[in-house]
C-alpha cells in the first residue's frame, strides 16, 4: 500500500481547511435549528450605509430607546455594511440564520435595487417586521448653486446632458426620482454620481456633486446655520412630498414647481425570509412600544420623520401597494438596467462558434507538416472549446441562482481538469486552488470593492 508523501498530506490538510471554511461561509443557506428561546445574544441592527446618514441616524435612535428600556433583555447593536447601492448589507442580513438575530434597517430602496437589476432580489426575500417611520425626500443644492428651484436644474440637465452631477446610488430611491424627472425635459440626462448621505453630503460642499437628493432627516442633520456662508452650507430646492412640510415651510414642492414627479419613502424593519411567526411578532411590538417612547418621538421630530407604523397583513398590504409604484415608475423611466450575465452567454456562445468554425474551415497548415503539430493543434482546440463551454455553464449557473461560493471553485477546478489532461495526480492541488481563489475572490469584491455576489 503507497504511503502518502509529505506534500500530500499538507495538500489534503489545506484542501479541508478551505472546505470547512467554504461550507461555514455557505452554510447560512440552510436553515438552522432555532433556539427555544429568542434572544439568546444580542441582535444586530444592520444598516446598509455609511455612519452619519438619514438611515443610519434613524436606527440609533431606536438602538438607544431599546437598549435603555431593555426591551428584550439584550443589547441591540447598530453595525454599518456600506456598499453596492446597499446591497452588501441588505445581502448579509437575507442570507443569514433566520432566528430574529440579524434585522436590517432598509428604506424602499430594498424595491428599487431589484427593479433597477442591480440585485436580483427584493422585499420577497426577507420577512417585513415593521414600518417604523416615514420620510419626506428633497433635492439638495449647495447653498451658493446657480440652480434655485428643479427647472433651472432639469433646465441646465437638458442643455448640457451628463454634465449635471448627481448624488443617488444606482437603483435607489433616489434614482428612480431623478428618471421621473428627467422624463419630464427630453433629452435631460444627470451624470449618476453613487454615494450614501454623509458622503453625498461631503461631496456637494467639496464641489463634486451639483446636487443631490436627500431625506429631511438627512437636510436637517446636515444644514449649518442660516449665517454659514453659502460655499459651506446647503439648500433644498425641492420637496417630492405631497405638500410643504412645516419643518422647511419656505421650500416648494415638485407639484408647485409644476412638475409631476412625486415621491416618498420609509424605513422598515427586516428579517431573513423564514423567520418564525412568535420570533417576527415579538420583534414587531418591540418596536411598536419603541417608538411610542417619548424620547423616541421627540428625537424623531428633530429630524421630521413621522413614526408611522405597521406590521402583520397591514404592512404587507403597504408593501404591495409601494411595488406597484415602483413597477410603474420603472416602466416609465425605462431604468432596468442590461442583463449581463445574458450578455456574457451570448459573447462566450459567439468566441465557441468562431473558434469551431476556424478549425473546420480555415486550412490547418499544421496538419500537413508534422503529425505532432496536428496532434498539439487538436489538443489546443479542445481545451479551448471545453474551456469555453466551462465558462458558459458557470455563467448559466449564476443567473440561475446557484451561489458564487459553489459555482466559481467548481468552474476553476473544471478548468484545471482540462488543463491537466484530467489527471488524478492533480486532483488535490485543483481543488486548493478552486476553493482559495474563490475565497480570496469572495472577500476581495465584498469588502475592497463593495460588490454584492450572487
Amino acid at each position: 500500500m503507497k504511503v502518502p508523501s509529505k506534500q500530500s498530506r499538507i495538500q489534503a490538510i489545506v484542501f479541508l481547511s478551505l472546505l470547512m471554511i467554504t461550507v461555514w461561509r455557505l452554510s447560512s443557506m440552510i436553515s438552522p435549528d432555532l433556539p427555544s428561546q429568542f434572544p439568546q445574544k444580542p441582535i444586530q441592527i444592520v444598516v446598509p450605509y455609511l455612519a452619519g446618514g438619514g438611515t443610519d441616524t434613524f436606527a440609533r435612535i431606536l438602538q438607544k430607546s431599546l437598549n435603555h428600556e431593555d426591551a428584550l433583555g439584550e443589547e441591540f447593536v447598530v453595525t454599518n455594511k456600506d456598499g453596492g447601492s446597499a446591497t452588501i448589507g441588505s445581502r448579509q442580513v437575507k442570507d443569514a440564520p433566520p432566528d430574529g438575530h440579524q434585522l436590517l434597517c432598509h428604506h424602499e430602496g430594498i424595491i428599487a435595487t431589484q427593479l433597477a437589476g442591480v440585485v436580483d432580489y427584493g422585499p420577497e426575500a426577507f420577512r417585513p417586521i415593521a414600518q417604523t417611520g416615514s420620510i419626506v425626500l428633497l433635492m439638495v443644492v449647495r447653498a451658493d448653486s446657480e440652480y434655485r428651484n428643479l427647472n433651472d436644474l432639469l433646465q441646465a440637465a437638458q442643455k448640457k446632458p451628463n454634465t449635471i452631477r448627481i448624488g443617488a446610488n444606482q437603483g435607489s430611491p433616489a434614482y428612480f426620482i431623478c428618471k421621473q424627472l428627467l422624463a419630464e425635459f427630453p433629452g435631460a440626462d444627470f451624470n449618476f454620481i453613487s454615494a450614501g448621505g454623509a458622503k453625498r453630503y461631503t461631496y456637494l460642499l467639496g464641489g463634486k456633486l451639483e446636487a443631490g437628493i436627500f431625506s429631511l432627516a438627512e437636510y436637517v442633520s446636515f444644514r449649518n446655520s442660516d449665517d454659514t456662508p453659502e460655499n459651506d452650507n446647503i439648500l433644498a430646492i425641492g420637496n417630492f412630498g405631497d405638500k410643504r412640510h412645516p419643518t422647511i415651510p419656505n421650500v416648494a414642492t415638485s407639484t408647485e414647481q409644476n412638475l409631476k414627479t412625486r415621491a416618498e419613502n420609509a424605513y422598515y424593519i427586516w428579517a431573513p425570509k423564514d423567520t418564525p411567526d412568535d420570533i417576527a411578532d415579538l420583534l414587531a411590538r418591540t418596536f411598536r412600544d419603541t417608538l411610542k417612547s417619548p424620547e423616541v418621538t421627540q428625537e424623531l421630530q428633530k429630524l421630521s420623520i413621522d413614526p408611522t407604523f405597521r406590521s402583520g397583513e397591514e404592512l404587507q398590504k403597504h408593501l404591495a401597494i409601494r411595488v406597484e409604484a415602483f413597477q410603474k415608475i420603472s416602466a416609465d423611466a425605462k431604468t432596468e438596467l442590461p442583463n449581463f450575465p445574458i450578455w456574457i452567454i451570448g459573447i462566450v456562445a459567439i468566441l465557441l462558434i468562431s473558434v469551431i468554425v476556424s478549425n473546420i474551415v480555415t486550412p490547418n497548415l499544421a496538419e500537413t507538416s508534422s503529425p505532432s503539430s496536428s496532434l498539439n493543434n487538436k489538443g489546443a482546440t479542445f481545451l479551448g472549446v471545453s474551456c469555453l463551454l466551462i465558462l458558459i455553464a458557470y455563467v448559466a449557473a449564476l443567473q440561475f441562482k446557484i451561489p458564487f461560493g459553489i459555482a466559481t471553485p467548481l468552474t476553476i477546478f473544471l478548468m484545471g481538469l482540462s488543463i491537466s489532461k484530467f489527471k488524478r495526480k492533480h486532483w488535490l492541488i485543483l481543488g486548493i486552488i478552486g476553493l482559495g481563489f474563490s475565497l480570496t475572490l469572495e472577500i476581495v469584491f465584498t469588502q475592497l470593492f463593495s460588490v454584492a455576489l450572487p
